[in-house]
């Protein structure tokens, strides 16, 4: 059985009233528990597929690892009824083992919590910042689309980063296997542009941002936070790129 496909009966209904029934295929989304020293620290939805590299940009984004010394083992447990591995559940051996039960913002919760603004800055201090923000070069920019399109294989958010490409149901989740993997052949900070088909918020610039990307460009929208999180990290946000225009929301 495909662990990226699922089949159901669908049945599909015509403006004249017509009902036809038949096996349908959608995308597979699945739980991923990740634990390291026995305790569970993630627990997300995903895409099927990548989860190594999905974890290790997990952790990389977190803080709770910033290279792959840091990542001893990291192997799928048997967590099924009856034995059968359902490859939802990773083991992580941490070199530096952690006692947090799960993942937690250490940004400190108030009474009446915090502004979009404070957390954008006390955030900050933990990701890489850059010195100053890298140069744009249109022509890079105008070939978003395309370069985007080149490697949607299927109808998934897409993250793309040089020759390296991922999809997910989720846009944090595809960042994350990029940097996970980057973070695997040992070659962070990025120091490239990261590009996607989808709206930049402030969880996607998180994650783009641990991994140190020069610049993340997408198609679509960003939102006020990855802005803000952008312009304190000396990173390029671009987005609405058409064939037409682009906007510089970071950078320009």
């Amino acid at each position: 059985m495909s662990r990226t496909k699922r089949s159901f009966a669908v049945t599909k209904i015509a403006a004249d009233g017509t009902r036809d029934t038949r096996a349908g295929q959608v995308e597979a989304e699945e739980p991923l528990e990740i634990r390291a020293g026995g305790r569970e620290i993630a627990h997300l939805l995903r895409t099927p597929g990548h989860d190594i590299e999905l974890a290790h940009g997990v952790l990389l984004t977190q803080g709770l690892i910033g290279g792959a010394n840091d990542v001893v083992t990291a192997r799928y447990c048997e967590g099924a009824v009856g034995g059968e591995n359902t490859y939802n559940l990773l083991d992580i051996d941490l070199a530096r083992p952690t006692t947090a039960p799960q993942f937690i913002d250490p940004i400190p919760a108030q009474a009446c919590g915090i502004s979009a603004e404070q957390r954008v800055r006390e955030l900050a201090v933990r990701l890489n910042v850059r010195v100053e923000f890298a140069p744009i070069d249109p022509d890079e920019v105008f070939a978003v689309p395309g370069v985007v399109a080149k490697h949607r294989s299927r109808d998934l958010i897409t993250a793309v980063a040089g020759d390296i490409a991922r999809q997910d149901i989720n846009p944090v989740n595809a960042v994350q296997k990029i940097s996970g993997r980057l973070l695997i052949d040992d070659t962070l900070p990025a120091n490239r542009t990261l590009t996607l088909d989808t709206r930049v918020t402030f969880e996607v610039m998180r994650a783009a941002a641990a991994a140190g990307f020069t610049a993340v460009a997408t198609t679509k929208d960003v939102t006020s936070m990855a802005v803000q999180l952008a312009r304190e990290t000396n990173t390029v946000l671009i987005g609405d790129i058409t064939a037409e225009r682009f906007s510089v929301y970071s950078g320009a």
